[in-house]
């Protein structure tokens, strides 16, 4: 039996388990923007007080963006597939 080189049940599913892995562990500092694979700052910050920025890329570097998101960082992620 080879050895596994990933922690990931199945490639198409990979991003939505992550995303629904990381609102279980932080429920009361993320949220996922609905029909997207997007992650948000809980609460969002106040649109008329701050500039937003979103950071994203591939997947596969998890938890990397949603990492930063928080008060003085990021105000969210956003996931792109996992290509094998």
């Amino acid at each position: 039996m080879a050895t596994p080189k990933k922690f990931i049940n199945d490639a198409e599913s990979s991003v939505d388990e992550f995303i629904q892995g990381l609102l279980l562990t932080y429920p009361n500092r993320l949220q996922r923007l609905e029909n997207h694979d997007v992650i948000l700052a809980n609460p969002l910050p106040k649109l008329t007080q701050k500039v937003c920025i979103l950071s994203g890329g591939g997947s596969g570097h998890e938890p990397s963006h949603a990492g930063w998101i928080g008060n003085g960082m990021l105000t969210g992620a956003v996931y792109g597939g996992v290509i094998f």
